[in-house]
């Protein structure tokens, strides 16, 4: 079984938390997800979640102003997943699906009513309960 590292990055503004759509051909298509992505041979889960959330929103975080959230280690059929959640409410851009995906901004409270990948129930979870959100 192959394990698969992964960063993510919970983006907020205000008391709304940012999604997005995995797009049609990707294993999940049509699930919502917090944006990131796989880390890359050698590189940082902090360095690998600001350059996905450039690559994917077309905005800037610095490392300084990623805060730690969690870890995720969770098995889905064809490998296992370990993911470092991060949380930021400070960038540079305006956010935009650069990769043609849906984004859209929620109410923490609406979470569970979005149909998200099941790796991102305890993230949720998370969410609700903290004071930072």
């Amino acid at each position: 079984m192959r394990v698969l590292f992964c960063s993510c990055v919970i983006i907020t503004n205000k008391r709304k938390v940012l999604i997005t759509q995995r797009p049609s051909g990707k294993f999940m298509e049509g699930f919502w997800e917090f944006p990131g992505g796989k880390v890359k041979n050698f590189e940082q889960f902090n360095a690998a979640a600001v350059r996905e959330i450039n690559e994917e929103l077309g905005v800037q975080i610095e490392i300084k102003n990623l805060q730690f959230l969690m870890n995720i280690f969770y098995q889905y059929p064809n490998y296992f997943l370990s993911m470092q959640v991060y949380f930021a409410n400070k960038w540079q851009g305006k956010v935009k699906g650069m990769e043609k995906q849906r984004i859209k901004w929620v109410d923490k409270a609406m979470l569970n009513d979005c149909n998200m990948l099941p790796a991102s129930r305890k993230i949720i979870q998370k969410i609700l309960k903290s004071k930072k959100f």
